[in-house]
């Protein structure tokens, strides 16, 4: 094995077909997430148009939590999506990995109806931040990992595995901060999830070597 990729051609073969399953359940898992996440919507009620509308308002907090939970999610494929695409083997421990990660999708759902069930209080909204910042570090887990036994394709621009640990650092620092703040800025806690990693963009990562 040179470089975590095995030299014979066969497999090859079978590591580029584990790889793809992989790739592929994890596709699968996420749309089955995001969909679950819809099946929780209010349907608004009311004979008159007037009455519908009214209706929206009293469900404007659950269909902001959808969206929410929507974005996280989508961000996070879109993470995966960007990386995963290059995969061309797998591991024993990536695959565990993989399964921890998605573990942690399937229960974005569930704690997104969290959020919306009885008053938001800093329980309720630290379960779903904490569950995120833990998404974002499993993430960095496995894209390290992978990296490690050079399992991305020889192909896969340099900045696939460059440096995952400083790339989860914002968006899990902003999940884990937005929860000792919540009980003073209540739900603009939430802009924090965006703001953090925003700021640390700008502020702090310029300044670290690549």
């Amino acid at each position: 094995m040179a470089d975590g990729y095995p030299l014979d051609p066969d497999a090859a073969d079978v590591q580029r077909g584990a790889a793809d399953r992989l790739t592929f359940f994890s596709d699968a898992v996420v749309a089955i997430a995001i969909t679950l996440l819809a099946l929780e919507l209010p349907a608004p009620e009311g004979a008159t148009a007037a009455a519908v509308l009214r209706s929206l308002g009293d469900h404007a907090y659950e269909y902001l939590a959808f969206l929410i939970g929507f974005l996280v999610v989508a961000a996070h494929w879109r993470a995966h999506h960007r990386v995963f695409r290059w995969l061309v083997g797998e591991h024993p421990r990536l695959v565990t990995l993989a399964l921890t990660w998605l573990l942690l999708i399937v229960l974005t759902p569930f704690l997104t109806r969290v959020l919306t069930e009885g008053d938001l209080d800093t329980v309720r909204f630290g379960m779903f931040a904490v569950a995120q910042a833990l998404l974002q570090l499993v993430f960095a887990a496995m894209v390290s990992l992978a990296a490690r036994e050079g399992l991305f394709a020889p192909s896969a621009p340099a900045a696939v595995g460059a440096h995952p640990w400083r790339r989860a650092a914002p968006g899990a620092l902003g999940f884990l901060v937005s929860v000792p703040l919540f009980p003073l800025v209540d739900r603009w806690a939430f802009v924090l999830w965006a703001a953090v990693p925003v700021l640390y963009g700008r502020l702090v990562a310029r300044r670290l070597p690549d």
